[in-house]
């Protein structure tokens, strides 16, 4: 454990190299990034593009329509579509596509992307020695953060997570190097309240506002005065947003809807995937299943509780088939055009279903599906990725991110005593078991944000570790 005394007065670097680390660990940084976005990207992504995947479209279309059309949405003929994406990173594309235009624009957000995550380094670096008091334990934070791959591979992409995983150490650099007062309350508020705009889950950096004035003031009345500053500075940015859809769209949507827009998560969809995350951690094989895009893998014996809620069940996956918007997208890769539909019938159905494992089987649902997705989400050597390098690249490269997980988690330990630590730990666990118990949910950049908070503790074991090895060869040199 680290004590009192070496938290307050860290060994100070006197070698005569120390003032060029951070400068090289900058210019290191971006040289990999640049590396990555002008080659690594081909050879990582293959067939399908570097800058480009599924969720693009609804990103870049949203902004499109608004500058074309004047109307924000990425699919007009779906009303949802409307609230499908917060405008965060569809206008920071869209202020690309303005200044770069059609031609260049993934190139100028990738670049982009690149910068500031590179001064995400020196964020992560600033944080780090903050935390810890210690520079070189903010070097070494620095170092690993500048070479997390998870991260990397996600700046050429237009979507929110490279953004998204920014804003996120910005807040943390923020609470982590200012003193809690009522204009860095304000200004804490405000930076998660644009880190919602790109990530809508971010919203929760409030608590760790909450945390960070806490450890500075107790519960006390200036605890409630920089608490609602906070709050105020969200609300600044963030009400713009229900404001925005209940004036033009004529509807209270505080976030997004339930089918975010999309015609293939409709209820009929959503509602068999609860189903699934009931007793399978892994969705996608039997929804493909249902809708008959591919075959329908064999359900578990403790699924149904009688041969006629089997039959009920086989009844559902063939009505889906025939009358499910949201299946008949995901199988066909388009919109479903039939007047009518059974969509209530078959979220009634699988609604029941999933009640009827959850009555039967308490114990097993709220701890199987959950404890396999946390097992996985810390040591499984695959997620579900878009695309990827070969299977024993990405295993080692699981193995290492499992490493820093459990290198900063000591980190954590090590500095528990230390208050300003507790927001980015809270954050950590609490995007675990928002993913792993609530959403159910896992894929690789669900997690990135959380990783990367993490690894600003990575450096303080380390540093534990050297010192006292240092202590012993010194002990050993003078006898």
């Amino acid at each position: 454990m680290l004590t009192t005394t070496e938290m307050a007065a860290p060994p100070r670097p006197t070698h005569r190299l120390a003032p060029y680390v951070l400068p090289t660990l900058l210019l290191g940084g971006l040289a990999l990034r640049l590396l990555f976005m002008a080659v690594g990207a081909a050879f990582y992504y293959k067939a399908n593009s570097p800058f480009s995947n599924n969720d693009t479209y609804s990103f870049t279309q949203s902004f499109m329509n608004l500058w074309q059309h004047g109307h924000y949405s990425f699919n007009p003929l779906n009303p949802e579509a409307a609230f499908g994406r917060l405008p965060g990173f569809p206008f920071f594309w869209g202020g690309h596509y303005l200044l770069f235009g059609e031609k260049y624009v993934f190139q100028a957000v990738a670049f982009t992307q690149c910068l500031l995550d590179t001064v995400a380094i020196y964020l992560v670096y600033a944080t780090a020695r903050a935390l810890t008091q210690d520079v070189r334990a903010g070097w070494v934070s620095g170092l690993l953060y500048a070479g997390y791959p998870f991260v990397i591979v996600w700046l050429t992409m237009s979507g929110s997570e490279a953004l998204a995983t920014f804003l996120t150490i910005v807040v943390f650099w923020w609470l982590a190097t200012r003193p809690a007062t009522g204009r860095n309350a304000l200004i804490a508020g405000l930076l998660v309240a644009v880190a919602l705009m790109v990530r809508e889950y971010l919203g929760v950096l409030l608590l760790p506002v909450a945390f960070w004035v806490f450890s500075a003031k107790g519960i006390s009345l200036p605890f409630v005065r920089l608490g609602t500053l906070a709050a105020l500075g969200f609300l600044v940015v963030y009400i713009s947003w229900p404001i925005r859809n209940y004036v033009f769209q004529h509807r209270l949507v505080l976030l997004k809807t339930a089918t975010a827009g999309y015609d293939r998560y409709a209820e009929d969809v959503n509602s068999a995937r609860q189903w699934v995350y009931g007793w399978s951690s892994d969705s996608d094989p039997y929804l493909d299943g249902i809708a008959g895009k591919a075959p329908l893998p064999e359900f578990p014996a403790e699924v149904f509780a009688t041969p006629a809620e089997a039959a009920r069940a086989q009844q559902l996956i063939r009505q889906a088939r025939q009358c499910g918007t949201g299946f008949h997208s995901w199988r066909y890769n388009q919109r479903y055009e039939q007047p009518t539909n059974c969509n209530a019938e078959l979220a009634a159905g699988f609604e029941a279903l999933n009640a009827s494992y959850k009555q039967r089987y308490p114990l097993s649902y709220w701890t199987r599906v959950p404890f396999a997705n946390l097992k996985r989400a810390v040591f499984k050597s695959q997620l579900k990725q878009d695309a990827g390098g070969g299977s024993k690249v990405v295993t080692i490269l699981f193995g290492y991110r499992s490493l820093l997980i459990l290198l900063s988690l000591a980190g954590a330990w090590l500095l528990r005593r230390r208050r300003p630590t507790w927001p980015v730990v809270f954050f950590f666990t609490f995007m675990y078991l928002f993913l792993c118990f609530g959403i159910r949910h896992l894929e690789m950049r669900y997690l990135l944000q959380a990783d990367a908070a993490l690894l600003c503790l990575a450096g303080a074991p380390l540093m534990w570790l050297f010192d006292r090895l240092a202590a012993q060869f010194r002990t050993v040199s003078a006898n």
